[in-house]
This record gives C-alpha cells, structure tokens and sequence, in this order.
C-alpha cells in the first residue's frame, strides 16, 4: 500500500478512535439507566459522573485532533448531542421517576415530560452557542440538577416547582457559561462545577440523611452556576445601550 495512502488510514482509524471515545459515554449512560432500574442510586450517580467525565475530555480531544474531512461519515458534533440526549436528559428523567424525586401523579408526570420535552427542544437548535462559548438557555444539564434535588430532598413540590422553572429556562434565551470554553470567571466555574460533583458522589454513598451543612456544600455548584449567570445577563444589560451609541 503506497505511503500516502497508509497515513490517510492510519489518521482515519485515529479519528475513528476519537469517535469510540465519545460512544463509551453512552455505555456508562447505559450502566447508569441500568442502576436506576435496579434501584440502585448510588450506582447510577456514579456512572451518571464517568459519563459527565468522559464527555468533558472528549470534546478537547475532538477539537485538537479530529478532522471532519477525514471521518466524513460520522459527525462528532451530533454524536455528541444524542449521548448528551441519554445522559443528560433521559437517564436523569427515569432517575426522578424511580427514586419519588416527583410525586407519582400527574404533576409528576407534567415534570418529566418537562425535562424531556425542553430538553429536545434545546438540543435541536441551530444556534446553541453564542460565539463567546455561553449556552443560550439552561443547557438541559440534569445529570447534575436531578441527583442533587435528590440529596437535597426538599419535597416532591418544591423539586416539580424547580424542574418546571429550569425547563422554562431552558427555552429562554438567558445565557449560561461553558465550564471550560468561557474565559470571564473560569476559575470559579471549574472550581465550583468539581466541588459540586465531588459532592454529589459522596453525598450518594452515605446510608443517613444529608445534613444541613452537607446541603450547603452541595449548593455551591448551583448557586455558582446561578452567579455567573447572572455576571452574565447584567453585563449583556449594561453592553446593550452602547451598541446603539453611534461611532464618531
């Protein structure tokens, strides 16, 4: 096989490799789905946080390595969407079913479908990022909001009353920052997203009830994340009049 032909090959299989490593995500997905219908919480916040991992390494690997002309038959891209789809949305969504993080009526029900429904539309949409790397509405991360309102265990009506205003707020357009991709606050974005799932997993281990000072370590994350959120928007606020001032 002539030499240009065999590094065309090997760069395809490299490529290829890159694709195997987003996929493994939707076997922990599965590990984790399999958890929550063994009725096993603990097991299935473990594997809900390998996939959250896996899918945080292979998106800077993709960037660095993979090449779209190369592997023209797989798009990284969509791929990732559809096991963000099972991760973050539907395994999550069968997780508040089964371990009564909503009440088991029509309410329940309307919260579910909520989380579904507000999460396909947000992964659907051309226009997902701005060019600063913000997500423009709440990005449908469930795998971490859902485990959490069950730790926290505030009740079946306060969790559907928060699962209903996330799905609003994913459809907004209100614009809340990628952990590693966003420049302005990164340091407290990274540090605030691993204390939050560093708490998530050993909260899910203890056999007792969440204490209240446990319950405020593991709010650090949201209210991080609700913080720079709002950095955000009042920063977009403050930026909109001087767009209209005209350059002289």
């Amino acid at each position: 096989m002539p030499k240009k032909v065999t590094a065309v090959v090997a760069e395809t299989r490299g490529d290829l490799s890159i694709h195997a490593l987003t996929v493994t995500g939707i076997l922990a997905g599965m590990a984790a789905l399999v958890a929550v219908l063994d009725k096993a919480p603990t097991s299935a916040v473990v594997w809900l946080v390998v996939a959250l991992i896996i899918d945080g390494v292979d998106g800077p690997i993709a960037r660095k390595w993979l090449s779209e002309s190369d592997v023209p038959r797989f798009d990284g891209y969509i791929l990732d969407l559809v096991i963000d789809y099972v991760t973050c949305v539907i395994v999550p969504a069968a997780f508040m079913w089964q371990f009564g993080v909503v009440s088991h009526g029509n309410l329940g029900k309307i919260a579910v479908a909520s989380v579904i429904g507000s999460s396909a539309l947000w992964f659907s949409q051309t226009d997902i990022e701005t060019s600063d790397h913000y997500f423009r509405g709440f990005p449908a991360a469930w795998n971490m909001i859902i485990p959490t309102l069950w730790l926290l265990d505030a009740g079946a009506g306060v969790n559907i009353f928060l699962t209903l205003m996330l799905s609003v707020l994913t459809l907004s357009n209100i614009e809340f920052a990628h952990t590693i991709k966003v420049a302005r606050l990164r340091t407290l974005n990274i540090l605030s997203m691993t204390a939050w799932v560093i708490s998530l997993l050993v909260m899910s281990f203890q056999s007792g009830e969440v204490n209240i000072a446990e319950k405020l370590i593991l709010l650090i994350g949201p209210l991080a994340v609700a913080g720079i959120t709002t950095d955000r928007a009042l920063n977009s606020i403050h930026a909109a009049p001087n767009e209209n001032i005209p350059h002289i």
